[in-house]
């Protein structure tokens, strides 16, 4: 009886283990052959140390909303100083499921990744990290869209996905559907690739770097097979490395990542890159232009060119023109024409571009535009303004997004459609792109009105800065209003701030103030009751700076207060600056 009953016990204890065998074998749970979480955050602890970057990378962090919303990190490109330039290419990581986009912020990834040129994103998928979790992302056309959600929005147009194991979820129906837009894809061991044939498989042009750990003979195995039907994939197998290669090897990983990226920005496939761009964005002769329900139905090309832009900081007080001359190089090329550049004060270069005309003796036709935008207040602002984000009904939020880049675009733009029509105008026509404009032009264009290389454009008709419009008309005004920095100097009586000082700045600068503002309201009464006034007919009158005083018991001995006035082509300037003589001398007399 006894032995029976040891029978049975053991037996038990037989069952018991199989049954916790089942659970817990990676070839066997969520259907996936992926380590259980544990395991993988072991691979995490055991880590080597990761590669240093050479220089010191921000990583700043946002959040996208939507349903569900998510949490992403990224990383800008830079050079060897530390100043942002125009990335390669664009890196999107995803993580698996023991980790968060913090992983690869942690193993240095993103700032290896932007110190060689390279702008990275790396999410938090939903319900790990700070995304929160969400049920409408149970089939797989729902997981596309998610990721095609957030490409969209940060202005992602040809993406390098990086999709370790459990993100591969995401990443597969991605690739399987929507490769057109992937520059490449780099699968690091990811879940779902059985759900595939080898057609399916063998339709996708896209290049792929097969990751995987050389002791990883599970999932790392299963999906290194069923990738290889990829027609143009490699492999970077690591030694020694187990399911989570990249956190096991993380400095062979780093190298092998680099070296796949480099080969893809070689002069041989930037050449092949550079004709499918200059395709994709000009207009089809054959029918509507992209954008328009046409071929593509991602973004328009003209948008995500738009989005560069306004993500570069020309911002003052110091703005980073080196980064624009780059952005702007890069148009002379697509559009394939000369660009010369004119340095007119240290740091501030005019940049020109110009399109031929059949009769170049002819007056020429100026397109200026400046590069500057003025400073941000970052807490007034919904979004990042150089994050150039773009919500659902496609409302881009960014500096300098109507003054002036918008219009800076759609003459890129206009050149850029007409000559891919094979159009050749009569006249030669000047793309013209100016600093400093925001503060005053002294170290821009004021300077470049005088160098002989300005009068070599032979300009006879010039556009520059209008009004951002948001329908498909172009509004063209003939006049200009004449900008006007005043500031009023009102000196005083000084004195303690306990007694009734006669004479003081304060009584000066309240008169000079009240002349002013008055002024302003009675133009603004007059554009709001004329049905024939525009903006454009009035004076617009603001007061923008305050100056003077020492501390709170003292009576300052002279204050100073600032106004900008636009004053329109129809007013005599002479008239009016003897009107603004009379109010400053009344104040004298006080």
């Amino acid at each position: 009886m006894n032995f029976l009953r040891n029978r049975l016990v053991v037996l038990g204890l037989v069952l018991l283990a199989t049954l916790l065998l089942y659970l817990l074998l990676p070839a066997i749970r969520q259907g996936s052959m992926e380590p259980s979480l544990e395991a993988q955050k072991m691979g995490l602890s055991a880590t080597s140390p990761p590669l240093v970057p050479s220089v010191n990378v921000s990583i700043r962090t946002g959040q996208l909303p939507g349903d569900p919303p998510l949490f992403f990190r990224e990383a800008l490109p830079v050079d060897a100083a530390g100043r942002q330039i125009l990335p390669r290419l664009q890196i999107v990581m995803l993580h698996g499921q023991a980790f968060t986009s913090k992983t690869w912020e942690e193993l240095g990834t993103m700032s290896i990744l932007a110190t060689h040129g390279y702008q990275t994103l790396a999410v938090d998928l939903p319900g790990y990290g700070k995304s929160p979790d969400s049920d409408s992302l149970k089939t797989d056309q729902s997981r596309v869209d998610l990721l095609s959600r957030f490409m969209e929005s940060l202005g992602v147009r040809y993406a390098v996905l990086v999709s370790p194991s459990m993100s591969g979820h995401y990443s597969i129906p991605f690739l399987m559907k929507n490769s057109a837009k992937l520059q490449a894809f780099i699968p690091i061991a990811p879940v779902g690739t059985r759900s595939y044939t080898p057609q399916q498989y063998q339709n996708i042009q896209t290049p792929t770097l097969i990751v995987f750990g050389a002791l990883d003979t599970n999932l790392g195995a299963q999906s290194h097979k069923n990738l290889l039907q990829l027609p143009h994939a490699s492999v970077l197998k690591l030694e020694g490395a187990r399911h989570a290669c990249y956190m096991d090897k993380p400095k062979e990983f780093h190298q092998g990542l680099i070296d796949f990226l480099r080969n893809l920005t070689s002069p041989e496939r930037s050449r092949e890159r550079e004709l499918l761009s200059a395709h994709n964005m000009l207009p089809d002769k054959e029918g509507p232009e992209l954008g328009s329900g046409g071929p593509s139905a991602g973004e328009d090309p003209s948008v995500t060119l738009f989005r560069q832009y306004l993500r570069l900081k020309t911002v003052h007080p110091e703005p980073d023109y080196d980064v624009a001359l780059q952005f702007l190089d890069k148009i002379a090329k697509e559009l394939d024409l000369p660009i010369k550049k004119i340095e007119v004060f240290p740091g501030r270069v005019v940049t020109i571009m110009s399109w031929e005309g059949t009769n170049p003796k002819l007056k020429s036709i100026l397109l200026n535009s400046h590069t500057d935008v003025v400073p941000v207040f970052p807490e007034h602002w919904k979004y990042d303004a150089f994050s150039a984000f773009k919500d659902a009904e496609g409302n881009i939020y960014a500096r300098g997004s109507q003054d002036m880049k918008c219009v800076t675009i759609q003459y890129i733009e206009a050149i850029r459609r007409l000559k891919a029509k094979g159009q050749k105008l009569t006249r030669t026509v000047h793309l013209m792109f100016v600093p400093d404009e925001e503060v005053g032009g002294h170290k821009g264009m004021e300077t470049f009105v005088n160098h002989p290389e300005f009068h070599k454009l032979n300009i006879g008709f010039a556009l520059d800065e209008g009004l951002a419009n948001p329908t498909d008309a172009f509004t063209v005004f003939y006049g200009e209003r004449n900008p006007w920095w005043i500031t009023i100097h009102c000196p005083g009586s000084p004195g303690h701030g306990s007694r009734f000082v006669e004479n003081t700045a304060a009584e000066k600068l309240h008169h000079i103030i009240n002349s002013f503002l008055g002024f302003r309201e009675k133009e603004k009464h007059r554009l709001n009751t004329s049905e024939c006034l525009t903006l454009g007919d009035v004076t617009t009158v603001n007061m923008t700076m305050v100056k003077g005083g020492v501390a709170y018991n003292v009576i300052p001995a002279e204050m100073d207060v600032s106004f900008d006035l636009r004053i329109p082509p129809t007013v005599n300037l002479q008239e009016f600056e003897c009107q603004i003589k009379k109010w400053c001398k009344k104040q004298e007399r006080m």
